[in-house]
């Protein structure tokens, strides 16, 4: 026992400040957990393709193959015009690793199911991680809108310094260009001068493909020596393109050359993305970290190389436009220093119930020795130093100080009765020690059910639960090891202590004559509430029915609502809107805004930009672009949400979708989903697209007035031509002329690769004729003849859905509803009864999703929580009190924490979400420390006097300044956290609200309800 070795005691203290501040500057630090989401994703691109061909040929022929890897719970596919992406969703806890194997051996079994013109399905790892750690912008100083050389060379010096040196960074993965320009030679023959020598597009193109070959037949020998091989005619310059001979001029007097037929020049590809910053043209990098890299250090490590390239190119300009680090540097700070001001509040008042001025070091001791040793159990199973982790530390500061408040009460309370020093610290901390350590373990047992509570919940919270857990149990530790230690090393000799109680009343301080009156006035208080029970349950029963309103008032959510650092949209312009279209708004969009009073440059991207993310990615398209727009509160965000509705309304056939408010909680928990998704299933769309106008007018009829709107409502007019046989036989035309042709006009025809240096630029081969391209008025050119393409073909336009989708290998149409979250929550299950009803008439099959069943599910999942927490305090209690009374007395204090948790974060105007609710999880942990000790107390005294009413007022005497002590301590605690100061407010305002209110009503109710109900369960024995 320590209490006889008291240096070995100082020691391990010592120790354990040592290690755990060498511990916590080793830790990771970052915003939230990392955590391995069991995801991967499928791309494949398919040029030109509409979305119909990528859904038959591509989709299905994946979908079939991929269904068989084991572990895969759904798919979910997407399929538009050019591109496949499949989205494959795992069991969570599923090795990813092992995951990824497979699913890489069935795509390579079926890569040759595919079309040939298909490229190859790309594997992509996914995880929250892949958001940006920062977001860069390059530019040519002095140059607002630079020229196609000038963003050439930017693209190319990025991509050979800027993205190599910035992924040499221990922790960046990769780097991403979003608006770069892709160079291309563009090769525009003249239709009149091939057909006037008589060449075609094929042989123009075989013969530049001739031109540039790469063979190695093998050696040469030459006795000793041996020689390597190399046939070489390669293009080493545009030059070289222009100058390849064709064929000879009639009469074979000179060499037709490319250049006497078409126009070579260097262009841009058909680009895929922009990015602009303040409606100027720019280019930007996505900086993103490994998986398990600590944000904080990757952005600062990252910092320096910045520096350096701006030193080595002076003409350009980087900027750092978006990053996390500040965010999450400010919000571990702001933690810390809640998590400080914590403690000294809670030790404050220790001061004041204390007379001796020693005595609250010893018991304050027990705060950062507990908070020193959880970071060195941190360290040693590499759990991260995030706000997640570390709220579990917060919350818990004013708990780490109750056991050694209970043991130093029962140790003075043995020592009022005159007996040694040594042996009332060895008898009061081994009388209570079964008590505390009950209490304690009840705490740590609601944590146990997260183990249980499988998805991204139960990864996301596990990190509070662990902290928490062992800052818990280190003060145990600390109250019945090292208390007892300090106790006797401070007032041994002391002269002050060892007088009896009667010196101790003589120096009693203002605050514990004023306590003394308040302890009178409870007594008295307590009698008469043991006279009227009546009136005690009926004011509990008031206070529960103002918590269950309380409750059905409370806005549900999955996270707080956060102050916004930015506000974000989505503009979705026409179907056949090109990229070039949806810039040039993009540009006026900016510039509209731009003369409100912004401070801070907008940024906005469109196109196809980061394709990591599913929620992103199908939301993605080249007629769509997202502004983000930086504000100043909600009031600056309300504004801008005016401005935008307002011009994008007055367009017919426009789309305005308001993304999250910019900061980082937003970006890591995916972009929110409508309330309520209506999905039909079935291979006939159109006929789904009719059920979907009969639901709606049924729900009406039913009480439930709604628009069911199409998720992804977008169509491109599509030119189907169908070839006329007996035509192209009359005109002497081949299809495969025509489709050259035709190819020519549109994306032009690929040719070969030009490698220079470490770059590879496609040789494209175009009709010289202008850009717009109708195929009803094309004609081709064969032999002198123009050949109108209407006349050997049928050419229709039709309408094609933009986007296609299918989950678990079935065709889907997703619908929105305007069903908000509210009116689920009330009606959610007669919703539901609804369309079952609906779909047994009509046939028709139709899941639910949206963020409202998430928020259910959410909400369940943490009632069903709580509800294994309950059975596990109670038979935790049951084994100790060998009764089955005793813990169903004391779990009676559960409910009044969770009316005190309800009621004040309806009053402060809250919401019941992920993290309001963790905080009532650890509540129901705590509520129940008090009322352990006050039925225990009550019991033994019921044993020694065998006087109820005596027991049940001397137990709430002697328990009275413990109890409020600790009460005083967490909630003390608890209070920085719940000021509006600095980043990650919201979340810290979340779980201490739910704490700090619950704390008050389960005090209440240690003080009177529990008294009141064990006097009444005692009466008739």
């Amino acid at each position: 026992m320590l209490l006889n070795r008291p240096v070995t005691a100082f020691m391990l203290v010592l120790a354990t400040f040592i290690f755990g501040y060498i511990a916590l500057n080793e830790l990771s630090v970052d915003l939230l957990p990392d955590i391995e989401t069991p995801s991967l994703l499928v791309q494949t691109e398919w040029s030109g393709a509409s979305a119909r061909e990528v859904e038959t040929r591509i989709n299905e022929q994946l979908e079939s193959v991929l269904s068989t890897i084991p572990g895969l719970q759904n798919i979910h596919s997407f399929a538009r015009q050019g591109q496949s992406i499949i989205a494959l969703e795992f069991e969570w806890g599923r090795d990813m690793n092992l995951a990824f194997l497979n699913t890489r051996e069935k795509l390579d079994q079926v890569r040759y199911m595919m079309p040939e013109q298909a490229g190859r399905p790309q594997l992509i790892y996914t995880t929250p991680a892949d958001e940006p750690v920062a977001v860069l912008s390059v530019s040519a100083v002095g140059q607002s809108n630079p020229d196609f050389d000038t963003r050439l060379d930017l693209k190319r010096w990025s991509e050979q310094v800027l993205t190599r040196r910035l992924e040499q960074v221990d922790g960046i993965a990769q780097a991403v260009l979003v608006g770069a320009v892709i160079p291309e030679v563009h090769i525009r023959f003249l239709p009149e001068e091939i057909d006037r020598y008589g060449l075609t597009i094929a042989s123009i193109r075989g013969v530049v493909q001739q031109a540039n070959v790469f063979s190695a037949p093998g050696e040469l020998r030459d006795g000793w020596y041996r020689y390597s091989l190399t046939i070489q005619s390669r293009i080493r310059s545009l030059d070289d393109i222009g100058s390849i001979p064709l064929t000879l001029a009639p009469g074979g007097e000179r060499i037709i050359t490319l250049n006497d037929v078409a126009v070579v020049s260097l262009d841009e590809q058909e680009p895929t993305s922009f990015s602009l910053l303040d409606g100027n043209e720019t280019l930007t990098v996505l900086v993103k970290k490994d998986y398990g890299s600590n944000t904080v250090s990757v952005f600062e490590d990252m910092l320096p190389i910045l520096d350096d390239l701006r030193e080595q190119a002076p003409g350009i300009s980087i900027e750092v436009l978006q990053e996390n680090a500040s965010y999450i540097k400010n919000s571990i700070s702001n933690l810390l220093q809640t998590l400080a001001y914590g403690g000294v509040l809670a030790f404050l008042i220790l001061f004041l119930f204390l007379n001796d001025p020693r005595m609250p070091i010893t018991i304050g001791i027990a705060i950062p020795v507990s908070i020193f040793l959880t970071f060195f159990v941190m360290y040693l199973f590499n759990v991260q130093l995030n706000i997640i982790s570390l709220s579990g530390l917060t919350l818990g500061i004013g708990l780490l100080v109750d056991n050694a408040i209970v043991v130093l009460e029962n140790i003075n309370r043995y020592r009022d009765e005159k007996m040694p020093l040594f042996d009332a610290a060895k008898k009061g901390t081994k009388e209570i020690a079964l008590a505390i350590t009950a209490s304690t373990f009840t705490t740590i047992s609601v944590f146990l059910p997260l183990l249980f509570l499988g998805g991204f919940e139960g990864a996301f919270f596990r990190d509070q639960a662990f902290t928490l857990s062992i800052s818990l149990l280190a003060s145990l530790l600390v109250a019945l090891g090292v208390l007892p230690v300090l106790v006797v090393t401070f007032r041994k000799n002391s002269k002050f202590v060892v007088e009896t109680s009667t010196v101790q009343v003589t120096n009693k301080n203002r605050f514990t004559r004023g306590f003394d009156k308040v302890l009178s006035l409870y007594e008295s208080v307590l009698i008469k509430a043991l006279i009227r029970p009546v009136l005690v349950f009926s004011v509990a029963i008031f206070l529960g029915i103002i918590a269950i309103y309380a409750f059905y008032q409370l806005p549900k959510s999955i996270l707080p609502e956060t102050e916004p650092e930015a506000a974000e949209y989505r503009i979705t312009l026409p179907g056949n809107s090109s990229l070039y279209t949806a810039r040039e708004t993009a540009a006026t969009m900016t510039q509209l805004l731009r003369n409100q009073t912004i401070s801070g440059e907008i940024l906005s991207m469109g196109g196809y930009t980061d394709q990591t993310n599913l929620a992103r990615i199908s939301k993605e398209g080249l007629n769509k672009f997202t502004l983000r727009v930086p504000v100043s509160g909600f009031d600056e965000a309300t504004h801008i949400d005016s401005i935008i509705d307002s011009y994008v309304s007055s367009r017919s056939d426009w789309k305005l979708e308001k993304l999250g408010s910019g900061t980082v909680f937003s970006s890591f928990f995916g972009e929110t989903e409508a309330p309520l998704i209506l999905r039909f299933v079935g291979i006939d769309r159109g006929f789904s697209e009719n059920g979907a106008r009969v639901l709606q007018t049924y729900l009406a009829d039913n009480g439930f007035v709604t628009t069911l709107n199409k998720q992804y409502p977008e169509v491109v007019n599509t030119y189907q031509i169908r070839f006329l046989n007996d035509q192209l036989l009359r005109y002497g035309v081949t299809e495969q002329q025509v489709i050259e042709y035709l190819e020519s006009r549109a994306r032009g025809s690929m040719v070969t690769e030009w490698n220079r240096e470490d770059e590879s630029i496609s040789v494209r081969l175009f009709s010289a004729t202008t850009q717009a391209f109708d195929p009803t008025n094309a004609q081709l050119t064969i032999g002198g003849r123009f050949i109108p393409i209407r006349e050997i073909a049928t050419i229709v336009v039709v309408d094609e859905p933009e986007q296609l989708e299918r989950i678990n290998q079935t065709p889907v149409l997703s619908y929105t509803t305007d069903i908000s979250l509210a009116q689920w929550w009330w009606n959610g299950d007669n919703i539901t009864q609804t369309i079952r009803s609906f779909t047994r008439q009509a046939g028709l099959q139709v899941r639910m999703g949206g963020s409202a069943l998430q928020v259910d599910k959410l909400l369940r999942d943490m009632m069903r929580l709580l509800g294994i927490s309950l059975i596990l305090i109670y038979i935790i209690l049951s084994v100790q009190y060998e009764s089955l009374r005793y813990p169903a007395l004391i779990l009676v204090g559960i409910p009044f924490a969770w009316i005190g948790s309800l009621t004040l974060m309806w009053a402060l105007g809250g919401s019941l979400n992920t993290l309001s609710f963790m905080g009532i999880l650890i509540l129901t942990g705590i509520a129940v420390n008090d009322a352990i000790l006050k039925v225990d107390f009550m019991r033994r005294y019921l044993d020694e006097t065998g006087n109820l009413d005596q027991a049940v007022i001397l137990a709430g005497k002697h328990r009275f300044r413990p109890v409020v002590m600790t009460t005083l301590t967490t909630i003390l605690g608890l209070i920085p956290m719940m000021l509006p100061f600095g980043d990650g407010y919201e979340f810290r305002f979340a779980l201490a609200s739910a704490l700090i209110g619950g704390m008050i009503t389960s005090t209440l109710l240690t003080l009177f309800v529990v008294p009141t109900l064990f006097r009444v369960i005692h009466r008739n024995n």
